[in-house]
């Protein structure tokens, strides 16, 4: 048979047939019941589910569309995780991961179980994206370390511009986290401070204010509450410090140690909506909550590669629903948990 005549029978076969999409992807895996603290305490945190890659979360195709793709030899490019880094979600159905080694962002639309990636800015490519956040119209913002540069895509995808280009120099920007104004602030973890975009991306002032507080000492990661209070993690000082949103220093969680309540290698931080704070810890592969008093009210997770268990982990947040989304970087890995404000109800 001509391969002419072939494609054309297989669009009729096909246009008479709907591609299998499947449901979204459930974001509780019925095979694991996991909870802390453990029964007959209240639980207050709940497991999940751990995406590992696109075959997660990808539908298996449907018989007209592997047909298709025998013939036309097309088939679908899937980047597996490498090293995760960072996470941001749009507060709908769409993840970003920021895959530092891999130098891409994936894209997981956990609804339409799509899967794509965004390696380019403009002409360039990204190099070390280690901070993403998502502004209130669904524009992207991604962080790369060692382009030294953060850039803006559209909600699609496409990319929009550089901040702060010919007008602020940044040395090693990483986490990134925007307010109820639509400022942006960047970790610049060499200047040991903050810089703040406005809503139109310009450079507005560095953060926080001169004299606030002890000097941060390599900051890495940021988050802001719904009162506009922001969260730095002091990677050097050991400790979050906590800041009103016009950079006065407020109060500073944790310190240096190996005890519970205590940093090794503090990560990153997120506040959940009743104001608990979450901060990672990549040596002792857990993240601890704390209230708004410092005190430490739990913690999860330890070294090891199952369920609720981390390896070198990076980059936390919170959505809009509480769910909590954790880049377990070197177990290659996303795992997502579920804060319970009302007992596991």
């Amino acid at each position: 048979m001509p391969y002419r005549l072939l494609i054309v029978l297989i669009f009729i076969f096909v246009s008479g047939c709907s591609w299998i999409h499947g449901d979204p992807l459930p974001l509780r895996d019925p095979g694991v019941d996991l909870v802390w603290p453990r029964p007959p305490d209240q639980a207050r945190i709940r497991f999940l589910r751990v995406i590992n890659g696109p075959d997660d979360l990808l539908p298996e195709k449907g018989r007209a569309r592997r047909l298709f793709d025998m013939v036309t030899g097309e088939l679908e490019q899937k980047v597996e995780f490498s090293t995760p880094y960072a996470i941001a979600t749009d507060g709908g159905s769409i993840i970003y991961i920021a895959d530092s080694a891999a130098g891409v962002v994936h894209r997981y639309d956990l609804a339409a179980r799509e899967v794509s990636y965004i390696f380019q800015a403009g002409e360039e490519f990204l190099e070390s994206p280690v901070g993403v956040a998502v502004d209130q119209g669904g524009n992207l913002y991604v962080a790369d370390s060692v382009k030294a540069r953060v850039y803006k895509f559209s909600k699609n995808g496409s990319f929009l511009r550089e901040l702060g280009a010919r007008t602020v120099t940044l040395q090693r920007p990483a986490g990134i986290a925007i307010n109820s104004r639509g400022e942006k602030l960047v970790v610049d973890v060499l200047a040991h401070k903050l810089k703040v975009f406005a809503q139109d991306d310009t450079f507005v002032r560095d953060f926080p204010r001169e004299g606030a507080g002890e000097p941060l000492n390599l900051p890495s990661s940021v988050a802001i509450d719904r009162n506009d209070d922001v969260y730095v993690t002091d990677s050097m000082n050991f400790k979050v410090k906590v800041y009103d949103r016009e950079g006065n220093f407020k109060k500073a969680i944790g310190e240096i140690g190996d005890a519970p309540g205590s940093f090794a290698r503090p990560k990153g931080v997120a506040v959940d909506s009743e104001l608990h704070v979450y901060i990672i810890d990549a040596t002792f592969g857990n993240f601890q909550v704390f209230n708004q008093e410092g005190k430490l009210l739990i913690f999860i997770g330890r070294n090891g590669k199952g369920p609720g268990e981390f390896s070198l982990p990076s980059g936390i947040f919170i959505d809009g629903g509480d769910r909590i989304f954790v880049a377990d970087t070197y177990n290659g890995r996303v795992q997502i948990f579920q804060y319970l404000k009302q007992g596991g109800r």
